[in-house]
C-alpha cells in the first residue's frame, strides 16, 4: 500500500509541473503582439569556446516575451577564426522552434584603442554588427533591450557612433561581464576588450550590470548571501544530462552536437535518435539577468520544483503565494574607475567615487536567497522542457 501510493504521488507531481510549464507557455503566446525587442550579442562558435553559449541561445529562444530583433555574433576572441561564429547553433534552433532566424552580423574583430574609439579603420567585413545595431535601433518603434554575453566592444562602438540615438531607443543594457564590485574585473569578458568594456559601462546608458563572479567559479557562501555580498550570477549545473532529462529529443540533439563538437550535417542530426549526454558539470551565468529582462519571477511549485513565469501567468495557473526572490538588481551610488596594469595588460578597476557624486544608471545584480544554486538549475530545466 504504501508504494502504491508513492507511486501515486510521484504521477501526480510529474502532471502538476508538465501543467505548470506547458500552461507559463501557452500563457505567454497570448502576449505575443507586445513582444520585447532585443538585440542579442554573443560569442557563439561553433565548435563551442564553452557550450554555456548554447544554453543561452536556447534559454533565450524559451522566453516568448523577448523577442530577438538582431543578433551580432562578437568574434573578439583573437585565438578562434571568424567563420567559425555560431550560426550552426542558430540554424539548429530555428528549425526547433519552427521560426525564421533573426538578422545577423559577424562583428569587430580587434580590440578598441580607447574607450572613445569609433573602429572606423577596422576592417569594412567586421563593421556590419555595428551597422545592424544601429540600423536595427532607428527602425523600432519602440525601447529595445541589448543584451550582451561576451565582449562590450559593438554596443559600445554603436553608443561611440551615435550616442543620442541609443538615449533615445535603449530601454536597457544587460552586460554580463566582470567580477563584483570594488576590484580589479579580471573576467573573461572584460579582458577581451577593457576598453569597451568602460566605454560601455560609464555611457550613462540604464546598465544592468551581471558580474560572472564573485570570487571566480566559486559560488557564495550563506554568509556572504546574508551579508549582501553575493555579487555574481554564475550557478553550476553538476550534471548535464540531469538538467536536460525531461527536454525534447531535438534539443538534447542540439546540446549533443555542441557538447560532442560534432562535424555531421547540423540539421539532420536534430532528427537522430538522442544519445547519452556527458554527466559532466557545466557552469551558468545569464539565466537570472534573461528572467529579468523578460519580466518573470520564481515560484515554488506543488511538487516543490521552481518555475519562472510572469505573475498574470502564476495567477492564471493557480499558484498561490507570492514569488520568492531569489536574486534582484540594486542600484550602484558610488561608482569611479582607474585602469591598473594586470599581467602586462591595463585593466579597470571600480572603487567608490567621492561622496557627493552619488548619481550614476548602473544597477547590479545581486542574489539573495542562499539556496540560487538549486533554484536556479530547477528553473533552468524547466524553461529548456518547453523548448
Amino acid at each position: 500500500m504504501k508504494l502504491n501510493t508513492t507511486k501515486h504521488f510521484v504521477l501526480a507531481g510529474i502532471i502538476i509541473f508538465s501543467f505548470f510549464v506547458s500552461g507559463c507557455k501557452q500563457s505567454s503566446k497570448s502576449v505575443a503582439l507586445s513582444r520585447i525587442p532585443v538585440i542579442y550579442s554573443t560569442d557563439l562558435y561553433q565548435p563551442p569556446e564553452d557550450p554555456d553559449d548554447h544554453y543561452d541561445l536556447a534559454t533565450l529562444s524559451c522566453l516568448e516575451e523577448l523577442e530577438i530583433k538582431a543578433l551580432i555574433f562578437d568574434i573578439s576572441t583573437s585565438h578562434r577564426q571568424p567563420e567559425e561564429f555560431g550560426k550552426t547553433a542558430l540554424d539548429q534552433i530555428a528549425k526547433i522552434t519552427g521560426q525564421s532566424p533573426p538578422p545577423f552580423k559577424i562583428g569587430l574583430r580587434e580590440p578598441l584603442r580607447s574607450p572613445d574609439d569609433k573602429a572606423l579603420d577596422q576592417p569594412e567585413e567586421f563593421q556590419g554588427g555595428v551597422e545592424l545595431i544601429l540600423s536595427t535601433l532607428e527602425q523600432s518603434k519602440e525601447q529595445v533591450v541589448m543584451f550582451l554575453v561576451g565582449s562590450c566592444r559593438d554596443f559600445a562602438v554603436a553608443f561611440n557612433r551615435n550616442p543620442d540615438l541609443l538615449r533615445e531607443k535603449v530601454k536597457s543594457v544587460y552586460i554580463n561581464a566582470g567580477n563584483k564590485t570594488k576590484e580589479i574585473q579580471t573576467e573573461w569578458n572584460v579582458k577581451l576588450d577593457p576598453n569597451a568594456y568602460v566605454a560601455l559601462i560609464t555611457s550613462g546608458l540604464p546598465i544592468y550590470w551581471c558580474p560572472c563572479f564573485g570570487d571566480e567559479y566559486k559560488l557564495c557562501s550563506p554568509e556572504d548571501v546574508s551579508a549582501g555580498k553575493a555579487f555574481g550570477t554564475h550557478f553550476f549545473v553538476a550534471n548535464q544530462a540531469e538538467l536536460l532529462a525531461s527536454a525534447h529529443a531535438v534539443v538534447k540533439n542540439y546540446f549533443d552536437y555542441a557538447l560532442s563538437q560534432s562535424k555531421e550535417e547540423p540539421l539532420s542530426f536534430l532528427d537522430r535518435e538522442p544519445q547519452p549526454l556527458p554527466e559532466s558539470g557545466r557552469s551558468m551565468w545569464c539565466t537570472g539577468p534573461f528572467l529579468h529582462a523578460a519580466g518573470r519571477e520564481i515560484y515554488r511549485t506543488q511538487d516543490r520544483r521552481w518555475i519562472a513565469c510572469t505573475p498574470e501567468n502564476a495567477k492564471a495557473l493557480g499558484i498561490e503565494g507570492s514569488a520568492t526572490e531569489v536574486f534582484h538588481f540594486e542600484p550602484i551610488n558610488n561608482f569611479q574607475y582607474r585602469m591598473k596594469n594586470e599581467d602586462g595588460k591595463l585593466l579597470p578597476e571600480f572603487y567608490d567615487a567621492d561622496p557627493a557624486e552619488t548619481s550614476t544608471s548602473i544597477q547590479v545584480f545581486r542574489y539573495t536567497h542562499p539556496d540560487f544554486n538549486t533554484i536556479m538549475i530547477s528553473v533552468l530545466s524547466g524553461l529548456l522542457e518547453t523548448l
